[in-house]
């Protein structure tokens, strides 16, 4: 506890410099992506119900069914946690410069692959896609 109050007073002694105010943007543009993006799949899977799952017949245009949509979503949560695990451990194993350019390479290609999804059914789209959803996202906020 000792500890805990030595840290709180030199932070609150210590002037405020730029590097500061830098790390406070980058902190938070990270919490805004990472927001944006949990945000943002439920608009998405609207989007990938009237695509995939489109019906004539129906009054509706296209819905996931429920199983779908929640592995979708479920999705984006289990690698936010998964990835702020991993990618915080490796950092400190090989370094951070090291894991961004590990995370760099993980984006592109897996970009490409959620751009180029497979499958022959619309639930083995699904399927890939969320596959590499998974790891375009793992990365984030580490």
């Amino acid at each position: 506890m000792d500890f805990i109050l030595q840290v709180l007073n030199a932070l609150h002694a210590a002037k405020t410099q730029w590097y500061h105010f830098t790390a406070i943007v980058i902190a938070g543009m990270g919490f805004f992506t990472d927001a944006y993006d949990l945000f943002s799949i439920s608009l998405i899977t609207k989007l990938l119900g009237r695509i995939y799952y489109f019906d004539a017949v129906s009054e509706k245009p296209g819905t996931l069914p429920p199983r779908i949509a929640a592995v979708v979503n479920g999705v984006a949560f289990c690698r936010t946690l998964a990835g702020q695990l991993f990618f915080s451990w490796l950092g400190d194993k090989l370094g951070q410069e090291r894991v961004y350019g590990l995370t760099l390479m993980l984006m592109v290609i897996c970009s490409i692959a959620s751009g180029l999804s497979f499958g022959k059914s619309p639930d083995g789209v699904m399927a890939t896609l969320c596959f590499f959803k998974f790891w375009l996202s793992f990365h984030m906020l580490q």
